[in-house]
């Protein structure tokens, strides 16, 4: 069995919420992922998941939970108030200058990112699980800078082949936090990573969800023969209105390019990946049918809706920003508190508790669905999704 996590940022804690009920429910069943693949926010809980292979999956949700709701913004930022603000504004100012060697690098330093992987993954227990067999293959992606391609580092698994139809590399690679770091660097807001290791591979790396925000290829290919599929973004229809009165702001703007970048490629992997099993259900090719769990948000603002309504209630007013700098700051850069849209673009960088546990009940609730769901086979699916993509 595959699990396949995907990438989008502080709403990484859905994921957890999602696999609070859904491991232990896979447990009784028989099922603990065997291959374990990851994007950007997805390859932190990926590595960490590799990492704990051999431990009991009703421990390892519950010290999962514990670890999201316990990360602050800062323990993944550095405040954005710094003097290490003022030298990245410095180094822009120098870029538009025409000044040499004076480049912005990014929005935001997100140092304190490395230290707190390195806190959760013991990065040598992937090794051990992989040697004992408790584990075929942990995997992470990220985008080189280089070539735009997706590059799949993974430990274990036989090394599938070049994918040039999809743009995908696979790079066998002892994994550690500069892959995971690699796999989380966010374009333009967080810097690109420099991977050192291995040799064939060394280079600058940004965000796998730039390119394969869902890795549901490379989790097949890793030697997966049925998957669980956590997506951070609804695949819900949009709405039959054509188009609004409402003129949309420029943060509004840049949804669209989330929704190209995250959510269309989603849906379209889920239903190929259905169309596919239709086809070898007709005799094509005398391939197994790949029977797949699909888990995520069941309405399209309902991250978004949880966003702006914590930001409203922990720290919208002037009190809270006195107590906690960056956060409030941050959501009043992107209006988080006026409706679910920008809440959705502060979410990406909520790293607060209360929105942890928020995202954490959203996910149990909806893999509660899926449970509860008919399905073709158990909790299994093969065909289509219907309507609603989590209760059919």
């Amino acid at each position: 069995m595959g699990l396949v996590l995907a990438g989008g940022g502080a709403r990484g804690a859905y994921e957890i919420g999602v696999l609070s009920l859904l491991l232990p429910a896979l447990e009784e069943r028989g099922y603990r992922p065997r291959v374990i693949v990851g994007t950007s926010v997805g390859a932190l809980n990926a590595a960490y998941l590799a990492s704990v292979a051999d431990v009991p999956a009703g421990e390892v949700v519950e010290n999962a939970k514990r670890i999201w709701t316990g990360i602050r913004f800062e323990d993944v930022v550095e405040p954005i108030a710094s003097p290490g603000a003022l030298a990245r504004v410095g180094r822009y100012v120098g870029q538009f200058l025409g000044l040499r060697h004076r480049r912005l690098e990014a929005l935001l330093d997100p140092s304190p990112l490395g230290d707190k992987i390195n806190e959760v993954v013991q990065f040598d227990h992937i090794e051990r699980n992989v040697d004992a067999g408790d584990l075929r293959a942990a995997a992470v992606v990220a985008t080189s800078a280089a070539s735009s391609r997706s590059v799949v580092f993974h430990r274990g698994g036989d090394p599938p082949e070049r994918d040039d139809k999809r743009g995908i590399d696979y790079v066998a690679a002892a994994l550690t936090d500069e892959h995971v770091l690699a796999s989380a660097a966010i374009p333009t807001v967080f810097p690109a990573v420099d991977v050192t290791s291995p040799r064939r591979a060394r280079g600058w790396y940004f965000d796998g969800g730039t390119r394969l925000n869902t890795p549901i290829k490379p989790a097949l290919s890793l030697g997966a023969k049925r998957i669980v599929v956590i997506g951070l973004n609804s695949i819900a229809r949009p709405p039959a209105q054509l188009a609004g009165e409402d003129r949309p702001d420029a943060l509004e703007g840049f949804s669209q390019f989330v929704q190209a970048v995250l959510v269309d490629p989603l849906a379209h992997d889920v239903a190929t990946l259905a169309t596919v099993n239709e086809l070898v259900g007709a005799g094509g090719g005398g391939k197994d049918l790949i029977r797949y769990v699909f888990v995520a948000p069941e309405e399209r603002d309902a991250i978004g809706r949880r966003a702006r309504d914590v930001f409203q209630r922990h720290y919208s007013h002037l009190a809270d920003a006195l107590l906690v700098r960056d956060l409030p700051f941050l959501g009043r850069a992107v209006s988080a508190g006026s409706d679910p849209l920008h809440g959705e673009l502060l979410s990406y960088l909520f790293f607060a508790p209360e929105f942890a546990e928020s995202l954490w009940e959203l996910g149990r609730g909806d893999a509660e669905r899926w449970l509860k769901g008919a399905h073709e086979d158990d909790i299994w699916e093969t065909g289509p999704l219907g309507p609603n993509p989590v209760a059919r």
